[in-house]
């Protein structure tokens, strides 16, 4: 498909000449895959600064630690309103497993709490490649294991947690399910998934009609970053690592939201299937002409507005919590 008769929302189209300009601004390299990691995270800090910029107000933040396999996991409590046993979305955001931070991904937090009306409690998971796989999973285990047991002492209820991410975040959140389920019941009562990474093929029709450059995410980018993340070859065939190669049955309730212009928009249409095929409850809403990231862009896109407003409803609904 020629570029021109790709159809992109006129908001998003502003938002990436607004993302060119502030790439312009900071003197940004265009080709992030040929980055080192440690270039490519201060690239997103500077590129995601502008957009974080004038975030709903919270009725409380709270950034605190949780004990982990390594270290103690950064966590910052997002509380929408006040109160005792509220309910909970554990939040991993997205990078690619390299880049990304709660600053990164601030704005899109806050207005997921206030959609929802749940605490998001988001986790600054260690990144590759210092840390491979399985470390950010077994770190996002230890968080939601705290909140499981311990919840009550952030003002959180340990029988309604959701677990939450977009594109490398939606994949640790599927692989920690995973983990969780291997151990026994989970905690976890639905899974809300933001054009994540769910498979490693880089030949579907979106990746080929995506993957080049003038969308975003490249394929050149999604090589790199699961080159980092990866130990080895052999990580490939982990579920927890490529969830299109899991058993799901038995998963909680799942919310899927895929970006239409989008190298990984037919992962999201392909594990809907599998959850489908599986009998999981399971929701797939493609959101047309936005590309991937627009979840940090909500200053100029609507339509990443309305998809951050449709996921909180979705996870409210399933946590019994209070709907804003």
């Amino acid at each position: 498909m020629a570029e021109d008769e790709i159809w992109v929302d006129p908001d998003m189209r502003q938002a990436m000449a607004r993302s060119a300009e502030i790439a312009r601004e900071y003197g940004l390299a265009a080709d992030r895959s040929t980055l080192t990691p440690e270039q490519a995270r201060e690239r997103m800090e500077l590129d995601r600064r502008w957009w974080n910029q004038e975030r709903p107000e919270m009725a409380r933040i709270v950034d605190t630690t949780v004990a982990g396999p390594q270290r103690d996991i950064p966590v910052r409590l997002l509380y929408p309103r006040e109160g005792e046993n509220l309910p909970v979305i554990v939040y991993l955001h997205g990078g690619g497993w390299v880049v990304g931070s709660l600053e990164t991904h601030a704005r899109s937090m806050h207005l997921l709490a206030l959609a929802s009306g749940c605490v998001v409690a988001a986790v600054d998971y260690a990144l590759a490649p210092e840390t491979k796989f399985p470390g950010a999973i077994e770190e996002t285990v230890a968080v939601i294991d705290f909140v499981a047991a311990s919840g009550a002492d952030w003002s959180l209820d340990p029988s309604r947690i959701a677990l939450g991410g977009d594109s490398a975040g939606a994949n640790l959140a599927v692989g920690a399910e995973l983990a969780l389920r291997s151990r026994g019941v989970s905690p976890v009562k639905a899974l809300g998934l933001v054009y994540g990474v769910f498979g490693d093929d880089f030949e579907t029709p979106s990746y080929r009609t995506f993957g080049g450059g003038a969308w975003g995410l490249t394929t050149a980018d999604m090589k790199a970053y699961f080159a980092h993340y990866l130990g080895t070859e052999a990580d490939r065939d982990d579920p927890r690592a490529v969830p299109m190669k899991a058993d799901v049955s038995g998963f909680p309730p799942c919310f899927l939201h895929a970006a239409g212009v989008d190298v990984l928009r037919d992962d999201s249409r392909l594990f809907y299937e599998k959850l489908r095929g599986a009998g999981v409850p399971v929701e797939h809403t493609e959101h047309a002409g936005i590309i991937h990231g627009s979840m940090g862009q909500t200053r100029m896109v609507a339509k990443a507005r309305d998809l951050i407003s449709c996921l909180g409803r979705q996870l409210a609904g399933a946590l019994g919590g209070e709907e804003r």
